[in-house]
């Protein structure tokens, strides 16, 4: 009797044992101090967006000495009023606003055959994310609707990567599904660890290395640098400005960089199946 209570006890201080390593491992902290006063940012680790891995330095390199930046920020002012408060109210980095620099450089009328608009929704995206679509209209190409949505989908996939938003903006670009499986598949929780389809590999490093360049170089551009994204939005709201369903003006066309970006360090051939190894 007194062995089989020893054995029940040592089980017991084992699965307790086990399930404190899980949780250091992977600590389920998910906001990180910010300056919203309705609470903490999302953010497990805020250190990210400086981050100054090889892979985002040749990036960085390359985004300096090209227009490209500089381009889709000064398009961005257009539309930042109305994209802010949608992360804003999230608590969403406001970072993240900026991701429409790497996939459309803030064109809204972007179309890349299959995404379309600022966010570069893809047909199911932007259906799971209640946007419509059809022959009366995209609401791909609507700023406020797609921006919002764009702001939820992100929230959903930082919740299901514990706001680690190299992860989260990974499957931004390939699918949850995609990050999930690779993570089990290597047994690892470290983007920079994992190996992923080329373009997925480069999203993260590209997108970090275009928001660095805008903040060394291009910072009075940036809305959210200081008081200026309160006074956009409230000169916005102030003045009755609105957009249209699509924004005005004409079409961009497809963005061009004036040198040839760099492949990013350790990445896969152009042409490679979605997984390596095994």
């Amino acid at each position: 009797m007194r062995k089989g209570i020893q054995t029940i006890a040592i089980a017991l201080l084992m699965g307790l044992l086990l399930a404190s390593c899980a949780t250091s491992r992977y600590p389920r902290v998910t906001t990180a101090p910010g300056s919203y006063a309705g609470g903490m940012v999302k953010d497990n680790k805020p250190s990210f967006w400086t981050e100054s891995h090889p892979r985002v330095s040749a990036f960085r390199r390359h985004y300096a000495s090209t227009t490209t930046v500089e381009t889709a920020l000064r398009r961005s002012r257009s539309y930042m009023p109305y994209i802010i408060p949608e992360f804003r109210k999230r608590r969403l980095p406001l970072q993240l606003a900026y991701l429409p620099m790497l996939e459309s450089m803030f064109d809204p009328r972007a179309d890349s055959g299959h995404a379309k608009g600022l966010w570069q929704f893809i047909p199911s995206t932007a259906e799971h994310m209640g946007l419509r679509i059809g022959i009366m209209g995209d609401d791909r190409l609507n700023v406020r609707k797609s921006s919002a949505a764009a702001a939820e989908y992100l929230d959903q996939l930082g919740e299901m990567f514990n706001y680690n938003w190299a992860l989260a903006l990974a499957a931004y670009n390939c699918g949850p599904g995609c990050i999930r499986d690779a993570m089990k598949r290597q047994r690892s929780w470290d983007f920079w660890d994992l190996r992923l389809r080329q373009e997925t590999q480069e999203y993260v490093p590209r997108f970090l290395a275009m928001l660095q360049v805008a903040q060394q170089e291009h910072a009075d551009l940036m809305a959210f640098n200081g008081e200026r994204e309160d006074d956009a939005v409230a000169g916005a709201h102030n003045a009755g400005e609105a957009l249209p369903e699509t924004a005005a003006g004409p079409a961009h066309p497809a963005p061009r960089e004036t040198a040839e970006a760099p492949a990013a360090a350790g990445a896969a051939p152009a042409k490679v199946e979605l997984y390596w190894g095994a």
